[in-house]
């Protein structure tokens, strides 16, 4: 999600909130002037500094049902999960901005409520009720996403809202008790604070000071293997390997901008009104007129999509051609086809050039081209997946029989309800490639395997 899209979100519910605050302002003060004040000559006088708090909380609350159910649809996920700290591993594993972004905003969403309560009631001030009154407030929500399918009911959801609403009375008490008692003694409401910075800052420290990136193929789960039956046709070596590790041609987001507005320029298309609606991870294209284009560049590896709408206009149908024609055409694209590349055709106007980890002296290419071509001569649509990789340097990895232990012990990719697998069968095994978070191309073991009669293929990472 971009950071466009989530002052979006906050500005929709805000006046959303402000309009139900307005209503439920004029229902109170009519019952307060008509009701309690004329019929029951009531003489309690309303403080300016508790309503206005009032108002604050009512909005806020509005706002966090707002994001939590109404910015998404029925039976958007549904389920539990009941695995704590899920959220962080898949984060850590993949390391994707969005999934950082989930766990920091279910903590920021909780500050507010920590610190308006103890500033609404002197009660709230122990900590006991304002956590308590968190704690209920978050269980409710996560429970009525579970019945209702507006979500997922997530323990780590849970935490992450207790301890934005603990960093947020901390802020408050923290500012209470320098007033009153000085600085010292308000530095222990400050710690919650403090020490998610300092893990914060650390993890992301240590992650971009190491050499290479994280896997997502490391599960966030175990898989239960205690009743697999485990055969193999492989006699599994117990000897280390030392292979190449390669790096893919990663963007950044001015590297990917440029490379768009190449690439339309070669289509003698005016760039001069180009859409970016970008995200974190990768750049989107749009460009509208009397014929509209997207295309979408992933900063990792440099592979990217493009379409010419075009392809929907009347009397526009796909057409077959032949491999040369073809190759002259994405020539003015600028794209190479590498030698000894596989061409196969698909259905009418489609085709595609693959090349399965192809080495070139210090290269490694690997991947897919898949193109469109129609009656008007024209490719208007590419899925350009065949990167060429640079080679880093050499690395040692782990054993074949280690890598077998790891699938023992239900370290790899499983996606069940009950993550129990009753027979693996594992037919070969060799040493693939995977695309890391750092744009790095590591080695894996591939075990080609039959589980519980499907086929699969279990991903170890090497190094």
């Amino acid at each position: 999600m971009r950071l466009e899209e989530i002052i979006g979100i906050v500005k929709e519910y805000f006046f959303l909130a402000l309009i139900a605050v307005i209503l439920l302002g004029i229902i109170f003060f009519l019952m307060y002037f008509i009701v309690y004040k004329k019929i029951f000559g009531g003489k309690k006088c309303l403080q300016k500094k508790q309503l206005l708090l009032l108002c604050l909380l009512i909005s806020y609350v509005i706002m966090v049902i707002g994001v939590t159910f109404l910015n998404r649809g029925p039976n958007y996920q549904g389920g539990m999960d009941l695995s704590f700290f899920t959220s962080y591993r898949e984060a850590w594993y993949s390391f994707s901005v969005s999934h950082w972004q989930f766990i920091y905003l279910n903590i920021f969403m909780f500050i507010p409520f920590g610190i308006l309560f103890p500033i609404l009631h002197s009660r709230f001030q122990k900590a006991v009720w304002t956590i308590g009154m968190a704690t209920l407030f978050t269980l409710s929500i996560e429970s009525v996403q579970l019945i209702t399918g507006y979500g997922i009911f997530e323990v780590d959801d849970l935490f992450n809202n207790l301890l934005g609403a603990v960093i947020g009375y901390g802020i408050i008490m923290g500012f209470i008790t320098i007033k009153e008692k000085g600085i010292k003694r308000s530095f222990f409401y400050f710690s919650p604070l403090l020490l998610v910075v300092i893990l914060s800052g650390s993890m992301f420290a240590y992650y971009y000071l190491k050499e290479f990136g994280n896997l997502s193929i490391i599960p966030a789960h175990k898989v239960n293997m205690e009743k697999t039956t485990t055969t193999t046709d492989v006699k599994l070596n117990d000897k280390k390997m030392t292979v190449p590790i390669y790096k893919a041609p990663s963007y950044t987001k001015s590297d990917a901008d440029v490379f768009a507005k190449d690439f339309f320029e070669r289509m003698h298309v005016d760039t001069s009104d180009i859409e970016d609606i970008s995200y974190p991870d990768e750049g989107m294209y749009r460009i509208n007129g009397e014929k509209s284009y997207d295309m979408t560049v992933q900063f990792l590896d440099g592979s990217y999509s493009f379409t010419d709408f075009s392809r929907f206009d009347e009397n526009i149908e796909p057409e077959d051609s032949d491999e040369e024609s073809l190759k002259e055409i994405l020539a003015e694209f600028g794209i190479d086809i590498p030698k000894d590349s596989q061409f196969q055709k698909g259905d009418t106007g489609s085709y595609e050039w693959t090349v399965d980890k192809k080495v070139s002296g210090n290269q490694l290419i690997d991947g897919s081209l898949t193109v469109n071509y129609y009656n008007d001569h024209t490719v208007k649509g590419i899925e350009h997946q065949l990167i060429t990789y640079d080679k880093v340097k050499d690395v040692q990895i782990k054993s074949e029989q280690e890598a077998y232990k790891e699938i023992s012990d239900g370290k790899f990719q499983y996606y069940s309800e009950n993550k129990m697998i009753k027979i693996l069968h594992i037919d070969k095994v060799e040493v693939s490639y995977f695309l890391d978070s750092k744009g790095y191309y590591q080695p894996v073991y591939a075990f080609h395997s039959t589980v519980d009669g499907m086929d699969m293929t279990i991903l170890i990472p090497g190094i």
